[in-house]
């Protein structure tokens, strides 16, 4: 018994529908695997968000101390954190004594040549200023959204994911649960 596929004919070349569901299905997953953008995904926040956000951003600021020590450990953000979430993060973790490198947005022409100015050679305090710039942080990132009055927090510190949850109760916010934590597989 011989098996038959069935084809479709486009501009004389002969194409199986396996061959087309295949690569639909590759190009579907190839997307999954992209770079996943992060974050606030909060869309028309109430007035009392930049509360909410200094509240989470004190939760998870407690729970980075947990697993990392202060004086010793360097972040490197790897979005610009211009929500008030973020923004209470970074300085939340300042604050308890982590070095935090921000990521700065170069739209400007001006600013992205200052901060490619080449380092003179003989000058042996801007190269251990570079050579200390060199050495990366390790990559933080979050994302934050919201359902309802859930809000979803989630922490990635390398290859660790942090994930918590925040429920609104009476106009205050606070933890829904238990922290979870996921070490990512790369």
């Amino acid at each position: 018994m011989r098996l038959r596929l069935p084809a479709v004919k486009t501009d004389n070349y002969l194409v199986y529908k396996p061959v087309l569901i295949g690569a639909a299905i590759l190009l579907l997953l190839g997307a999954c695997t992209m770079t996943q953008p992060y974050g606030s995904f909060i869309q028309n926040p109430s007035p009392a968000f930049s509360q909410y956000g200094k509240v989470m951003a004190d939760d998870v600021t407690d729970q980075i101390g947990r697993l990392y020590p202060a004086a010793s450990t360097q972040f490197a953000m790897q979005h610009p954190a211009s929500d008030p979430f973020g923004q209470a993060l970074l300085d939340n973790l300042r604050m308890q004594g982590y070095a935090v490198q921000e990521t700065v947005k170069q739209d400007n022409p001006l600013l992205a040549a200052v901060l490619s100015k080449p380092i003179d050679e003989t000058d042996e305090h801007a190269q251990r200023i570079t050579q200390a710039e060199a050495r990366p942080g390790l990559a933080l990132r979050y994302i934050i959204d919201r359902s309802d009055d859930l809000y979803h927090v989630s922490i990635l510190i390398e290859d660790l994911k942090l994930t918590r949850a925040f429920v609104v109760h009476s106009g205050q916010i606070e933890p829904a649960g238990l922290w979870v934590r996921r070490q990512q597989e790369q």
